[in-house]
């Protein structure tokens, strides 16, 4: 808080100690007390012979004058006062407007900001100005002025910065405009440093007859980055990165949506370049998993980048005209086409069987895809909804078959068909069965491979027509087509001239149909431009990125985004996600090929003062001031030991010696950080010994021989483990299920007594917890040859104690363990389990 220019204190009102300074004064003089005079004639003699050690009736008024220093000395130390650099205006007597750049590059230079701002209203106050203040990304509505030094101070302290662009343009325009004629007004731009498209714009509003001088503040050139596009190839998370000034590298981090990590990847820049590349390389189950990327050690919304669907996961909805056969699985015909997209894509199925009113079902729950295999004619009310959700954007996918061949007259098909199906390479036939054709270079699957081993057997045969050639994404060898595709407004129609099992070919069963799936659904958007009615899809706030980078909850005023293909993030709409968990739209700040340049000083008809920013980093004066309290403690000291009478020379220098050599301390004390206080809480020892080394564990029963064969037990165990392994672990050690933190143990060894006392509701919540975090936990009944999770009325008692404890749990279903269990694979291959008794049955959550 700024009291006295240059002079700041953080806690002004210490000062008001100050009034007792008088009072110290006055404690100092009554003490110590005048002494009572007796007049006593032998006393004289006395005198003589005694040594003269008097005490002094009143302190001395130097010894006086040293002690109130000192006092005021703590206090002043206490307001922590401060020294900060000042600017100065000219002495014209015209307003002041101040506007401050709080878009999100200012967040690195917030503190500056503000100081300086600070600083030009107190100026402004000493020389009675009338003050506007703006941010250049705050609402138009929002008041800018005129303000009294107090009001300016306090709608300061209200501004942060925003996670958008600052538009100059439009407040510094606005603020002009409530100046009166020939205001003569002394302007100051506290600027981002970052060029903006509309400067030059922003400029020529300044360049007024009502400025009489400009003030442009610059801040210093530190380096930093923001993440302008992602892209996720078939290869790699590929993710450009723009720079500001000199930096050489960036490590750009992706998360998933628990904020687990999923890769990173180094990105070097090269000579003048103002950005560059990089690849996060993991498998595509795990890209599809992240939902955003961030430049580590970056607190800025712009390093922040948050991915939606359409970089992830699609929507995916079948349906078959087939029926269905569980018997025969490999047959039907929606089997392969679901094992190859599961990997990359939500499939959605309907619940109806009646075809009209699944397909408008599927429609219903706004797909990206839909994948028809082997459907004839569609039923008239499917017509019109399914004609406009792909002229909205949708993608029709089908795949051809008996029923297909034999529909006339097809309008949801991209080429014309001729009726019936060609077979190759029968008994009856004088053709060989068809390989396919290199893909072409100009469509979609011409990143993939030719297949080698792919063959077609059977097709259906689009007509000749002009045009055909441009449909076609892939083909036979002898030219007719295998995928041919043909745009309907803003969607497709693709046509797979085969079927999608294994029947017309074996391209089904080839990784080369992944690919060209993949492919194929990554043209598609998740959510879609619109409604499944043609109109604008509009999708509420739901993740926002902060000014600090941070992924938090939509703030109150965010308002709903409608998706359009020229988006941009607004104080509306910050960027972040749209939709929910279902389904979201990202909106991030750049976009692909932007650059981060120095803004330039406008060159105005008017005068133009380039200045710095002022620093909020002043020394503070609170570590000398405390230090010279304690000097002159330390010579007080040493004042009352010296005069001292009683005591021996000797005694005197050693008390000397040992004050002075505290000295250096004093000297040394603002230089030190003052220690923190201690955020020690009960039982931090305690967890800091239990995860240094780690250890099992065995939940004590409080029978004495069930807790010491538990403990024996689990000693042997660590000893086993620490010769057969390179684990060294702690001793085991009993706990408390109601009261101890077992996060700290891998395991966790459970004897059941059917004897003791039911866990507490506490206990089990807590070993509940344990489980859902991780933990592992080994019931053990030793009850050999009577334990089992049958419903059997010969159960053991510890049998029943069991399950009634695991009633009170979230446990899941528990089964005998499989013969491919990770557990018959630790360290060796083991057919059976060894416990207390041999061939002793072992339960383990079931595999679902």
């Amino acid at each position: 808080m700024s009291w006295l220019v240059p002079i700041s204190a953080g806690y002004p009102l210490a000062l008001a100690a100050l009034v007792l300074l008088p009072l110290i004064w006055w404690l100092l003089k009554v003490m110590p007390p005048k002494p009572d005079l007796e007049i006593f004639p032998p006393l004289k003699t006395l005198a003589k012979v005694l040594k003269n050690d008097n005490t002094p009736h009143k302190t001395p008024w130097w010894l006086t004058l040293l002690r109130m220093m000192m006092a005021a000395a703590v206090i002043f130390a206490i307001t922590d006062p401060g020294f900060n650099r000042d600017v100065k205006l000219d002495g014209s007597k015209g307003p002041l407007i101040i506007v401050l750049d709080n878009g999100w590059p200012s967040k690195r230079i917030e503190a500056m900001q503000r100081t300086t701002a600070e600083s030009l209203i107190t100026e402004a106050a000493r020389t009675e100005r009338v003050i506007y203040l703006a941010a250049t990304s705050q609402a138009i509505a929002t008041d800018t002025g005129p303000f009294d030094p107090d009001t300016a101070r306090k709608h300061l302290a209200s501004l942060t910065s925003s996670p958008v662009f600052a538009d100059r343009k439009t407040i510094i325009a606005n603020v002009i405009s409530k100046l009166p004629e020939n205001a003569n007004a002394t302007i100051a731009v506290l600027s981002d440093g970052i060029s903006n498209p509309q400067d030059e714009a922003a400029f020529a509003v300044l360049d007024t007859s009502k400025m009489a001088n400009t003030l442009w503040y610059a801040p210093p050139q530190a380096p930093f980055a923001a993440i302008a596009s992602v892209k996720n190839t078939s290869e790699a998370l590929e993710i450009e990165v723009a720079r500001f000034g000199k930096l050489d590298e960036a490590s750009v981090i992706a998360f998933d949506g628990k904020s687990h990590r999923i890769g990173e990847a180094k990105i070097t820049f090269n000579g003048s370049e103002p950005s560059s590349t990089g690849k996060i390389l993991a498998p595509i189950e795990l890209r599809n998993d992240i939902q955003s990327v961030t430049i580590e050690g970056q607190k800025l919304s712009g390093a922040t980048y948050v991915l939606d669907d359409n970089l992830k996961r699609r929507r995916v909805a079948l349906l078959s005209g087939a029926d269905g056969d569980l018997a025969q699985p490999l047959l039907s015909p929606l089997y392969y086409i679901r094992k190859a997209i599961e990997p990359f894509a939500d499939i959605v199925t309907p619940r109806n069987l009646d075809l009209s009113a699944s397909l408008v079902e599927l429609i219903a729950t706004n797909p990206s895809v839909i994948i028809m295999a082997d459907i004839g004619a569609m039923p008239e009310p499917s017509v019109k909804p399914l004609e406009t959700w792909i002229e909205n954007g949708g993608i029709l996918l089908r795949f051809a078959g008996p029923r297909l061949a034999a529909t006339v007259d097809d309008k949801f098909l991209p080429v014309i068909l001729r009726q019936g199906e060609r077979a190759l390479g029968g008994t009856m036939s004088w053709t060989e069965a068809q390989p396919v054709a290199e893909f072409p270079k100009t469509g979609p699957f011409a990143s993939i491979p030719t297949p080698k081993d792919v063959t077609v057997t059977r097709q259906v045969l689009a007509e000749p027509e002009s045009g055909l050639s441009d449909k076609t994404w892939a083909s036979l060898t002898d030219g007719t087509p295998l995928v041919t595709a043909d745009n309907r407004g803003k969607g497709q129609i693709i046509l797979f001239h085969v079927t999608p099992q294994a029947t017309w070919s074996n391209l089904p069963i080839s990784g080369t149909f992944v690919e060209m799936l993949r492919q194929t659904i990554a043209l598609a958007s998740t959510t879609g431009q619109r409604n499944a009615d043609g109109s604008k899809l509009s999708l509420k706030p739901w993740r926002i990125i902060a000014n600090d980078g941070a992924i938090g909850p939509a703030p109150a005023d965010a308002q709903p985004l409608e998706v359009s293909d020229k988006m941009i993030s607004t104080l509306q709409n910050p960027p972040g996600l749209y939709g929910n968990e279902d389904g979201a739209v990202a909106l991030n700040l750049l976009k692909s090929g932007a650059k981060l340049e120095p803004a330039l000083v406008p060159m105005l008809k008017t005068k133009v003062q380039t200045q710095d920013y002022v620093t909020a980093d002043t020394k503070s004066w609170k570590g000398p001031l405390l230090g010279l309290a304690a000097l002159l403690l330390i010579l007080d000291c040493l004042i009352m030991i010296w005069t001292k009478r009683q005591l021996s020379s000797t005694l005197k220098v050693a008390a000397a010696l040992l004050l002075i050599g505290f000295i250096p301390l004093t000297v040394l004390a603002p230089t030190l950080s003052y220690a923190q206080q201690s955020d020690a809480k009960a039982g931090d020892q305690e967890a800091v010994e239990a995860i240094s080394k780690t250890r099992l564990a065995y939940i004590i029963t409080g029978n004495t021989d069930i807790d010491r064969v538990s403990k024996e037990g689990l000693e042997g165990l660590t000893l086993f483990l620490k010769d057969k392994t390179a684990l060294e672990p702690a001793d085991p050690v009993g706990v408390d299920p109601a009261t101890a933190e077992l996060t700290f143990y891998p395991m966790v060894y459970w004897p059941i007594d059917p004897d003791g006392t039911m866990p507490s509701k506490e206990a089990l919540a807590n070993i509940d917890a344990y489980m859902q975090a991780g933990g592992s936990v080994l019931f053990d009944t030793r009850d050999q040859g009577s334990a089992s999770f049958t419903l059997n009325d010969d159960t053991s008692p510890a049998t029943r104690r069991l399950r009634e404890i695991l009633d009170g749990m979230n446990v899941p279903p528990l089964e005998p363990v499989p013969s491919d269990h990770v557990l018959t694979k630790s360290f060796y291959l083991l057919k059976d389990f060894v416990g207390h008794y041999a061939g002793s049955p072992l339960w383990v959550e079931q595999n679902q």
